[in-house]
């Protein structure tokens, strides 16, 4: 079995072929492209969610450490140290110690 066929046959078929693979191709690449241009959307939407948690975040440390320097500064004006409270406290008793012993010497 022979085919025989015209030039103006040949190249209609080649030609016929060639679009074929030239239009699924596209067909594919374009749907390569799109899912692609999806993942760099949802990628770009993940980074852009993540750098406002970040920022947002970053405020927060920001307060934190701006109420813990309020405390700081607070705490000498409000709270007495063990230390401070033996001191007084000595010397009140050592007041009472010399009271009691001038009441004493008087009798």
């Amino acid at each position: 079995m022979t085919l025989e066929l015209e030039a103006f046959q040949a190249i209609g078929i080649v030609l016929t072929i060639a679009g074929s693979v030239f239009g699924t191709g596209k067909a594919l690449f374009a749907r390569f492209d799109a899912s692609l241009r999806e993942r760099d959307d949802t990628l770009e939407a993940a980074i852009s969610n993540v750098s406002k948690q970040l920022t947002q975040q970053s405020n927060d440390v920001r307060q934190i450490e701006k109420d813990l320097l309020l405390l700081k500064a607070e705490l000498p004006e409000k709270y007495l140290t063990r230390a401070d409270f033996n001191r007084t406290f000595t010397v009140v008793e050592a007041k009472l110690d010399r009271l009691y012993e001038l009441l004493n010497q008087q009798k």
